[in-house]
């Protein structure tokens, strides 16, 4: 995933989370809110509760291996964050995959550019 694409500060973070709205399923919860830039910005957040750090990095590849061939059907103006729940370590990869497209397309996030 290209870092354009990522929220990295501490304050765009705070802000999703004050301002933004959520959907789960039963591996994600995703958090969103407009924004003021033309692309879509996406966090990921691990907390402790899904393992250690080598669980946690692993959750976390997995997470921007299905966003990234998604980027391009993605509404710009918005900030995601993908939240990990424990049970997203045992779940196939096209599982994945599919909760993280309808959350998207539940948070009204997907479809082309506007």
């Amino acid at each position: 995933m290209n870092r354009a694409y990522s929220l990295k500060r501490h304050k765009e973070f705070r802000y999703t989370y004050r301002a933004g709205r959520s959907v789960s399923s039963p591996l994600f919860t995703l958090v969103y809110a407009k924004s003021r830039s033309e692309t879509i910005r996406i966090g990921f957040s691990v907390s402790k509760r899904v393992g250690n750090a080598v669980q946690r990095n692993r959750a976390k590849r997995r997470m921007r291996a299905c966003i990234t061939p998604m980027l391009g059907t993605l509404r710009g103006g918005r900030n995601v964050i993908v939240i990990a729940k424990p049970e997203v370590l045992d779940a196939p990869f096209c599982e994945l995959q599919t909760q993280l497209e309808t959350l998207l397309e539940r948070a009204g996030a997907r479809g082309e550019d506007v």
